[in-house]
């Protein structure tokens, strides 16, 4: 299935950061014909250009949705091919498209695009996204109010552009997300602290760029990236809610030496966000030396991050930033990682993680003091692709995303109960083991398997001024499997099928640890591509009608169905 991918101008310079995981999304669901997959939870991939990145294997992000997420996220891509993902770029002549699908639970899923100019020189792109849900969902936990509606609407426009000329490339974009929803947690029989009232989140978005053309002279890029974010309302309904500024800026220069594969670089960023309110505000400086040496299928990166940051005082730390990768044979390899910094845990970095956090107060930076990864890929060649990878990354002020529930208040006495998720904080050490096979040896069937274990090791948490006895990773999956699967059966039609297993789930509430219910989550779907410029698709989520929580207390919806189209033109 041909994919189309309207190019969005972008900081391509810069897309490694801006981009998301797709990990980070609960369910691992099919694409069964979204030509362009533009969601609203990847709001700066859509508008990435199609780069090239370097051979690695991404590590699994182990949250599973987000603020821009519906209960049951949108589409992903039908199956993940590692041996060719990570290279293939499909282009079409089609300049637009438009994409509509809707099921049971009110699931509304849409996008359009259109190549407003594209030529030689310039492009210019306009897209608007929208996604919505508005279902009643059952809780997991026994509760005299067994149901809630869950409600949510995300609507994003954006312009895009992108000017190449002969010595450099410039990239700039604005767009507006406009996001509803409400704290739909369960409340335990308590009354509801939020009243189902909507939630507002506006972020203004806008980002300039620049990259000179590669040559064996001096090279250049940077880049200019400004949000202004509000909400509705904070802590109490009637309270005016958080707004504020963020700036991300950075330039970088390298210098080629020896072959075209080695350079000697330096970047500088600097990252600050600006509250209205009493969130203290937040900057982050790095400087960040390198080299780079090697050829494409071997290759390393020496490099160290020298990082001075404000959080509870200033801050001076240095991380190490390097990547290896040796060619074993034509078409096996070993790679490593190591890497370290802040997780800087600001507003829109939060409400990326989760929409349902509490819409007040600060969430902790934490600090990686190392994060490495290494592995081994087998066989990458047409038809089969085996690898194995485990890594070890250890972590302070790491926070986990518990259901608020009661808060205590002078004299221990509790609060009012509140259907928002909070943070708590320990310091992490976490090693994870793994594998992943792909294989399409018989062309009509695309499948793939990935296997991932975790072991966790907390030290010192402390929830309502008191230490936990048996800190878990609370949210964190111990064990996870994901299969998917794709069948030709002609030329029109194609079948999909998913599984994503998580196993081990822990959170904490009312005092104790709560072990939550393992995630089995079946999809199917299928496809019918009436012709090049329209197709139809149906599909069915969690077909095992499995109950589960996404975070404690906000359960996942259960089986779900729905049918649309794409029309390209």
């Amino acid at each position: 299935m041909k994919k189309i991918y309207i190019v969005i101008a972008a900081l391509a310079l810069s897309a490694g950061s801006f981009a998301q995981t797709a990990d980070s999304l609960l369910r691992r669901q099919m694409e069964l014909e979204r030509d362009f997959n533009p969601t609203l939870l990847d709001a700066d991939k859509i508008h990435s250009l199609p780069a090239l990145r370097e051979p690695s294997v991404q590590k699994a992000n182990t949250n599973y949705s987000t603020w821009a997420g519906r209960t049951t996220p949108p589409l992903e891509i039908a199956l993940p091919r590692p041996g060719s993902i990570m290279t293939e770029i499909p282009y079409s002549l089609k300049k637009g498209y438009l994409s509509f699908n809707a099921g049971n639970y009110a699931n509304l899923d849409g996008a359009f695009g259109y190549r407003l100019l594209e030529d030689d020189k310039n492009s210019l792109t306009f897209s608007f996204l929208h996604n919505s849900s508005n279902g009643e969902i059952k809780y997991v936990q026994n509760v005299e109010a067994e149901t809630n509606k869950a409600f949510f609407m995300d609507n994003k426009g954006g312009l895009g552009y992108q000017h190449r000329a002969d010595a450099l490339t410039i990239n700039m974009e604005l767009s507006y997300l406009h996001s509803l929803f409400n704290y739909y947690g369960n409340r335990f029989g308590n009354p509801a602290f939020y009243e189902d009232e909507n939630q507002r989140l506006g972020v203004l978005d806008a980002k300039v760029g620049v990259a000179s053309r590669e040559t064996d002279l001096l090279n250049y890029r940077g880049y200019v990236h400004l949000r202004n974010f509000s909400t509705k309302f904070d802590g109490l309904l009637d309270q005016e809610g958080i707004k504020g500024n963020e700036i991300n800026a950075m330039v970088g220069f390298d210098k080629p030496f020896g072959d075209a594969q080695s350079k000697l670089g330096v970047d500088g960023k600097i990252f600050t966000t600006f509250y209205n309110n009493d969130i203290n505000n937040y900057y982050l400086i790095n400087a960040a030396p390198y080299v780079t040496f090697g050829s494409s299928s071997s290759f390393a990166k020496l490099g160290a991050e020298i990082l001075f940051q404000n959080s509870n005082g200033t801050k001076a730390r240095v991380a190490p930033n390097v990547k290896a990768q040796w060619a074993v044979t034509e078409h096996s390899s070993l790679y490593a990682n190591i890497h370290g910094g802040f997780s800087n845990n600001t507003f829109l970095d939060m409400v990326q993680e989760s929409r349902y956090i509490r819409p007040y107060g600060n969430v902790n930076p934490s600090y990686s003091i190392v994060d490495m990864d290494a592995g081994a890929k087998i066989g990458e060649v047409s038809g089969f692709r085996f690898d194995i990878f485990g890594g070890f990354k250890k972590t302070d002020d790491e926070h986990f995303l518990i259901l608020n529930g009661r808060d205590v208040i002078d004299g221990g006495v509790p609060g009012a109960h509140k259907e928002v998720l909070r943070p708590v904080y320990g310091d992490l050490s976490h090693a994870h083991i793994g594998g992943m096979i792909q294989s399409n040896i018989w062309a009509p069937l695309d499948i793939s398997l990935r296997l991932k274990k975790n072991f966790y090791n907390l030290d010192y948490v402390t929830i309502d001024e008191t230490q936990v006895k048996d800190p878990k990773a609370y949210n964190k999956p111990g064990f996870e499997a994901d299969l998917r699967a794709a069948f030709t059966l002609t030329g029109f039609l194609k079948l999909t099928a998913n599984y994503y297993f998580a196993g081990d789930r822990w959170s904490y509430y009312d005092g104790s640890n709560r072990q939550m219910d393992n995630i089995n989550d079946l999809n199917a779907g299928a496809l019918y591509q009436i012709n090049d410029a329209f197709s139809i698709n149906l599909r069915v989520n969690n077909l095992l009608s499995q109950k589960y929580d996404i975070w404690y207390g906000y359960p996942a919806q259960g089986l779900n169905a729905s049918g649309g189209f794409t029309f390209r033109f």
